[in-house]
């Protein structure tokens, strides 16, 4: 008896909504760590910020000593202005091995605290902005 399609729909079913609709396109990817960028977050917000959410998974377990959290998914949602071709981080979420949830901050970072990091040629930033702004971003939030 095959138990693997069964054990793999129960491992699914028990994901949070986030993951279970999240179209991740990995970005760059190592032995140690794996970006990707979920394509369903890609949105325009009126002012023309595109909206993101970015997956850092990393092969072993991490510690953030400011959150002082383990983890080994981090999930960063973030605000991209490609026409200045720049972006700024305003929360984190934290899951484990196995994608369930850890901890998250309580609260986006408020706009007027924003602080936007500039994008060098040929960087990390740089394949996470060629993606965000490339892919077609609806005008507003999927509901």
């Amino acid at each position: 008896m095959k138990t693997w399609p069964l054990l793999m729909s129960l491992a699914l079913a028990s994901l949070p909504v986030v993951a279970q609709t999240a179209d991740w396109q990995v970005y760059q990817q190592g032995t140690a760590l794996e970006l990707a960028l979920d394509r369903q977050s890609v949105w325009s917000e009126s002012d023309g910020l595109v909206h993101f959410v970015n997956q850092e998974r990393f092969a072993n377990a991490q510690f953030d000593s400011h959150y002082k959290v383990n983890f080994s998914i981090r999930r960063t949602t973030g605000y991209a202005d490609c026409k200045r071709f720049q972006y700024v981080l305003v929360s984190t979420d934290f899951y484990d091995a196995n994608n369930r949830h850890v901890w998250s901050t309580l609260y986006p970072v408020p706009r007027y605290n924003w602080k936007w990091n500039p994008v060098y040629q040929d960087s990390v930033a740089d394949a996470m902005m060629e993606l965000v702004c490339s892919t077609p971003a609806p005008s507003k939030k999927p509901e």
